[in-house]
């Protein structure tokens, strides 16, 4: 664990904020990523791309459902985490038993899909993702594979670094909130040489908190720089990377009951110990070359890489269902290390050709995607017993040596294209695919220990490999415009996710693959700052894996799963001082072929209804000049987890949060967060009886000072 060494995350921290405060002023906060809605800026001007497209594309020409959250959003309402943003995107359900690695659901599906500056990779290369390294985040919605390779018909997470600017630009900020919640932050970036064809980019970040439940603390400390140099003033090399150092609140979570149902404990509820403790070390370095070619023609070959040192050791509460009288349940002691090891790399040309007197957009790419994990653990099924309604914490810690492990080599690669064609006046078909192959090899083995039995020595058992050869994944997309403002859209678009089953003749079982048709209708309004998009989606997914009937202990790929639904989404300004983003989403799910589940909800912790909205007004005139007033609502009907009839319960509810700032000259603003501002008691993750349930957070309060130069 000491490859990378310690962060001081507090010298950082002060820093980079006095970095941006000596800046001496304050540049005004940039527009919001909304009011740009009618294109997807990746990585500035010279290179763009998109969640649904690799090159710059106007939103209102993707046939899919896209929602951009940018820099202006991210700072009026304290998005410091994916968790946190996301949890404001429309349409997501977010879950999972590990407080810090939440699984980020929508129509139904859980996201497996993650890209950062559009280059895709194996999962997110690290923790969970601090906020202020990245400008934006681009949520696709439904079928991905086309850029993403194996997926879930979910959707993809692409986040956008900060990079390099041409002016000089700093800002820093500092935030005191609830439960001893402190964050600094700091942003430096411009031009290095006189000729400005170096530049360079430093950011830095560290929060350091308590939590709203007993004994958890968190701390967090970042730091990304990046540099880019034009060769040639068509031709640009960009380097960067970040640092983190993190140490989470680590638990999972509180049961049910044994005859379902969530817990009504106080919110504070532990049920760890209070040695409980959970490092990760990540490290990212990314390389990309971008040229320009005379015609519009552009080629960008991008290279990453990333390696993430973890080490934990605590108490949790297992499959720890509790009756109403009897509280106590089994605690589990877990020990572990982790080390994982990603590489991506990816390079695409496009550009436009002349046909039958029409422009016509074309791309193509190929793609190449690694991760190789190692690990090693100690787990003690019944360390200790705690009373879930009188948890006692200061338990002893173990010391066992590590008695077991595994590894996985994963290997991914495909090659990829797509056709903007303009065979009509106001009318743009895509035609796209993608061919790919994956392999997954992994391998396990250990010995038991307890307290009666010490570690022994362990080695590895075989490994386990499958494989998925030459897959094509098709795509299309119809987008007419009926008028100036108006719009529609029908695609098709399949998804790709190995699995590992095996047939009677020991063959794995072809790939699942989720079959989607999309349609919808888009508009802008306001002079092109307002989008207004509505869908209609079914998702089939096929090829899932079932017991044979002939031969047990083997599959065969005949189940099917059912997803449809409707969105809606406004996203930008209505005026100058008026903006709003506001969603509703609808998904009804169900297992369509299934041997023990046909016609059952496939995914009941996502609900069937959602809205979220926020809207903020700012005042440039009269006696509230310099004021801005923020408001969101999150609604989320009922949501179930587990399976029924033991399972546990979330009712339908509503968030409210609000946010006043007030610029106190053109260098600084000052800020009022409260979240939960009607202190709503609701648990904001479900899981089932045996852990996982988390509490929402109780009503906080968060003030914050923000510099701009």
């Amino acid at each position: 664990m000491q490859r990378f060494g310690r962060l001081n995350g507090a010298l950082i921290g002060a820093g980079v904020l006095a970095a941006g405060l000596s800046a001496g002023g304050a540049r005004a906060e940039a527009a919001d990523d909304a009011t740009t809605v009618s294109e997807l800026v990746l990585v500035g001007a010279k290179e763009a791309g998109a969640a649904g497209a690799k090159a710059a594309t106007p939103i209102r020409e993707i046939p899919q459902t896209v929602t951009v959250v940018g820099q202006t959003r991210i700072v009026e309402q304290n998005l410091f985490t994916l968790e946190d943003l996301m949890t404001q995107v429309p349409g997501i359900t977010i879950t999972g038993i590990s407080p810090e690695s939440p699984a980020y659901m929508s129509r139904g599906f859980s996201i497996d899909a993650y890209l950062l500056d559009g280059v895709a990779g194996i999962g997110y290369p690290g923790s969970t993702p601090d906020m202020s390294i990245y400008e934006r985040v681009e949520v696709l919605r439904g079928a991905a594979s086309l850029y993403s390779g194996t997926a879930s018909p979910a959707g993809s997470i692409n986040l956008v670094r900060k990079r390099p600017t041409e002016d000089f630009q700093a800002s820093g900020s500092f935030m005191a909130g609830s439960w001893n919640n402190y964050r600094i932050e700091g942003d430096v970036s411009g031009p290095l040489l006189d000729s400005g064809r170096l530049r360079g980019r430093l950011v830095g970040a560290f929060q350091d908190q308590d939590m709203f439940y007993d004994v958890a603390h968190k701390r967090r400390a970042i730091v990304y720089g990046a540099l880019a140099y034009d060769l040639a003033p068509q031709t640009t090399l960009t380097v960067g990377g970040h640092y983190q150092d993190f140490k989470p609140a680590n638990q999972t979570g509180l049961p049910g009951y044994t005859t379902g149902g969530l817990l009504k404990v106080d919110r504070s509820t532990f049920l760890g110990a209070d040695w409980n403790r959970f490092r990760t070390q990540d490290t990212v370095a990314f390389a990309e070359l971008a040229h320009e070619f005379t015609g519009g023609w552009r080629i960008r070959a991008t290279a990453q890489t990333a390696q993430q040192e973890r080490m934990d050791k605590y108490a949790y509460v297992g499959s720890g269902a509790v009756t109403p009288t009897n509280g106590f349940t089994n605690q589990i002691a877990y020990s572990g290390e982790n080390f994982t090891r990603q590489n991506s790399f990816d390079v695409n040309l496009s550009g436009s050709v002349n046909l039958f007197g029409r422009s016509h957009d074309l791309l193509i790419g190929a793609d190449y995607q690694t991760k190789d994990n190692k690990y090693s653990e100690w787990r003690h099924s019944a360390f200790a017993r705690i009373h879930v309604f009188n948890p006692v914490t200061n338990v002893p810690e173990p010391f066992y040596g590590n008695n077991g492990g595994g590894r996985s080599e994963v290997e991914q690669y495909g090659v990829y294209g797509n056709a903007r064609l303009r065979p009509f006046d106001n009318t743009i078909v895509t035609l796209g695919g993608r061919l790919s192959w994956y392999e997954n090899s992994t391998r396990s083995g250990g010995t038991r220990a307890t307290p009666t039995n010490p570690p022994q020595p362990w080695t590895y058992g075989p490994w386990s490999t499958y494989k998925v050869e030459h897959e094509f994944t098709p795509y299309l997309g119809v987008v007419h415009d009926l008028n100036e403002n108006w719009s529609i859209y029908a695609s098709y678009a399949d998804t790709l996710t190995p699995q590992s089953a095996r047939t009677v003749d020991g063959d794995f079982l072809d790939p699942i693959i989720g079959e989607q048709l999309e349609a919808g209708v888009k508009a802008e309004f306001f002079d092109n700052r307002l989008l207004l998009s509505g869908a209609v989606y079914r998702i089939n997914q096929v090829n899932r894996s079932q017991p044979d009937p002939d031969n047990e202990g083997f599959f065969i790929a005949t189940g099917e799963v059912l997803s449809k639904g409707v969105e809606l989404e406004a996203t930008g300004q209505i005026t100058n001082n008026w903006r709003v983003n506001a969603g509703y989403s609808y998904n009804k799910n169900e297992y369509e072929t299934d041997v023990n589940n046909g016609g059952k909800p496939f995914t009941l912790v996502s609900p069937k209804h959602m809205f979220k909205a926020y809207t903020n007004y700012r005042f440039t005139e009269g006696a509230l000049a310099g004021f801005d007033v923020g408001a969101g609502l999150n609604a989320f009907g009922e949501t179930v987890g587990g399976t029924m009839p033991i399972a546990v319960r979330q009712p339908a509810y509503v968030v409210v949060n609000a946010n006043i700032g007030y610029r106190v000259n053109e260098d600084v603003t000052v800020r009022l967060s409260v979240n939960n501002l009607f202190d709503e008691v609701y648990y904001a993750r479900i899981s089932g009886v045996g852990r996982g349930n988390y509490y929402g957070e109780p009503r906080s309060v968060a003030v914050s000072i923000r510099a701009a130069y």
